[in-house]
């Protein structure tokens, strides 16, 4: 068998198969050792920013480790063909033509480039980050990951949305985490006209300051007359809550305590009654008496 395409200098001459080979084993290594370091150095949580020295959070470490990685490698490509002379000349050729290529180039990728620096934006101004609950085109969910090309959110129902970086970038979306989680939860309740208003504001704060789901820190609940409608006094309830996740459940607990309460104390919440007449039930028309001479 024939070992002389292994020996030394034929490793070290770029200019064979081998040492081609050789080289694009060594840069690759080199590559992800400088992407392994820098991404631990990345990792360490005393990274901050600004006279307040906030730290730095994942959302912005996670975008620049991948966007580090992928300058480290196309640096590493780019080394790597100006090493080969089988490649150097192509290398010549697109810098000599690098107005025309940036062109085509820009052309071709423009959804790539786009959301790219609509990502670097996203996590330079962060109107988001990953964790955060949020509201988006519709769907209720929580920010799973942001990378260089789309954003992906887990909603409620373990749904994914996959959306592309340049969309949510132009997009409106509500963030219920960003500043204070803290939330307003407010609960409807109509009452017949017949019912004592004092006693059915007394009972619905009750139950509201039994809510489990209330955020003892915040302000009492309290109770508005808000509207009167055709059947019924609209009472509306106010009360704090931790978190978005509170808001919804402390919603369903106090509709359904509320409720229970009210059937207990004898407090009655109405519903439209309607009275239906059929045609064949009404009298027949009365027929006019006619003047003895007149026709009709």
């Amino acid at each position: 068998m024939d070992w002389t395409w292994f020996s030394i200098d034929k490793l070290m001459d770029t200019s064979t198969g081998s040492g081609a080979l050789a080289l694009a084993v060594l840069m690759f290594f080199l590559a992800w050792t400088a992407a392994a370091v820098t991404s631990r150095l990345l990792r360490r949580p005393i990274w901050t920013v600004g006279k307040l020295k906030r730290k730095v959070d994942r959302t912005v470490i996670r975008y620049l480790m991948r966007l580090k990685n992928l300058i480290i490698f196309l640096v590493a490509i780019f080394i790597y063909a100006s090493l080969v002379p089988s490649l150097r000349a192509l290398v010549g050729t697109l810098i000599a033509g690098a107005g025309i290529t940036a062109l085509v180039l820009g052309f071709a990728a423009k959804s790539t480039l786009a959301n790219l620096i609509s990502g670097l934006s996203l996590a330079i101004y962060r109107p988001f980050r990953i964790g955060d609950m949020v509201t988006i085109e519709d769907e209720y969910g929580t920010v799973e990951d942001i990378t260089l090309r789309h954003t992906v959110v887990r909603t409620w129902e373990y749904k994914r949305l996959i959306i592309p970086n340049e969309k949510i970038d132009s997009m409106t979306l509500i963030n219920y985490s960003i500043i204070d989680p803290v939330m307003l939860c407010i609960v409807e309740v109509g009452v017949s006209y017949d019912t004592d208003i004092d006693l059915a504001r007394r009972l619905i704060l009750e139950e509201a300051n039994r809510c489990p789901h209330r955020d003892d820190k915040a302000d009492e609940p309290w109770v508005r007359v808000i509207a009167h409608d055709d059947f019924a006094i609209r009472l509306r309830l106010y009360v704090w809550v931790p978190d978005v996740n509170g808001m919804w459940l402390g919603r369903f607990w106090l509709l359904e305590h509320i409720k229970k309460r009210f059937d207990k104390e004898g407090v009655e919440i109405p519903f439209p009654y309607r009275t239906v007449v059929f045609k064949k039930d009404l009298p027949p028309a009365r027929q006019e008496e006619m003047e003895p001479g007149e026709s009709r």
